[in-house]
């Protein structure tokens, strides 16, 4: 088994179809170690943050791309997020621990958001479609024929060690259209639905003898990988906003109890700790500035 963590893209040289495989070992394992995950939960959080890392690897932007799934049921949240560099981290909440398959079936009444947050651009893109099938995978290619017009075919596995994720779809043209001849859907409908791939094979990490087992008659042009990691993003100064937001009542409250306001991230498990002062100068930044314009 390949234990690097990567993602790789692949072309069919005859068809207008592209594919997307990814892996990973370490940042998986990084990520389902913050909490104490029941199975069916690591499992589930293994799917997404594959998808997401699939999902930036065909969307061409620089910044963040989310997919989050909110319920009602014992999931309450299911968040996977991969910017740009393929840097991932994800979390879930949870309130009843499920079998996978009553997990999945406890999922249909709610929703599944895929967000593009662009780092030089206020213009968030963000679509939105209820859970769908009896899987995420199944769910993520509704939203592409939804929401993209794109047929598309998506395969998940997830053991104890590793998540993968198996990506198959046509290449948009210009202005978003796709470009395919009838034929060539019909063909591409073929593979797609013939595609017999077994979660062993997907969990080995080696797309190079992936292919020709899948595709035996079709020349192939794969691309060199990519490294996938854990990263998260926060911050001192993004746990102060926190604190911000909470209020200075509700602040001064805490410090009182406890004399420090401890923020844990939810997604690494780091904790920033404010004493008085801190808090203190928090609120004081926030506050508008002295009138300059004083005679």
């Amino acid at each position: 088994m390949n234990n690097s963590d990567f993602i790789q893209r692949f072309l069919f040289e005859t068809l207008p179809v592209r594919g997307e495989y990814i892996f990973l070992h370490q940042s998986y394992q990084t990520i389902i170690a913050q909490h104490e995950y029941p199975p069916a939960i690591k499992r589930l959080l293994g799917e997404a943050l594959a998808i997401s890392g699939m999902l930036s690897a065909i969307i061409k932007f620089e910044g963040r791309l989310t997919v989050q799934f909110q319920g009602k049921g014992p999931l309450k949240l299911l968040l996977a997020q991969s910017d740009h560099q393929f840097n991932l981290r994800g979390l879930a909440q949870w309130s009843e621990d499920l079998t996978y398959e009553q997990l999945m079936q406890s999922l249909h009444e709610g929703i599944l958001v895929v967000m593009v947050d662009p780092f030089k651009s206020q213009n968030r893109q963000q679509g939105v479609v209820e859970w769908r099938g009896n899987s995420l995978a199944e769910s993520i290619e509704h939203y592409f024929r939804v929401s993209e017009q794109l047929p598309t075919t998506i395969h998940l596995a997830v053991d104890d060690q590793s998540a993968a994720g198996f990506l198959l779809q046509p290449i948009p043209g210009k202005r978003d259209k796709i470009i395919l001849e009838e034929e060539e859907i019909d063909a591409y409908h073929l593979k797609a639905q013939n595609l017999n791939l077994n979660p062993t094979s997907l969990l080995k990490g080696d797309l190079q003898t992936l292919l020709p087992s899948l595709f035996p008659e079709d020349e192939l042009r794969i691309f060199d990988k990519h490294a996938v990691a854990f990263k998260c993003t926060c911050s001192r100064e993004r746990s102060g906003e926190a604190i911000y937001i909470l209020g200075r009542a509700e602040a001064e409250a805490e410090l009182k109890d406890k004399q420090v306001i401890t923020v844990t991230c939810d997604f690494c498990n780091q904790e920033f700790n404010f004493d008085r002062h801190d808090v203190e100068y928090i609120f004081i930044s926030h506050e508008e500035p002295p009138n300059a314009n004083l005679h």
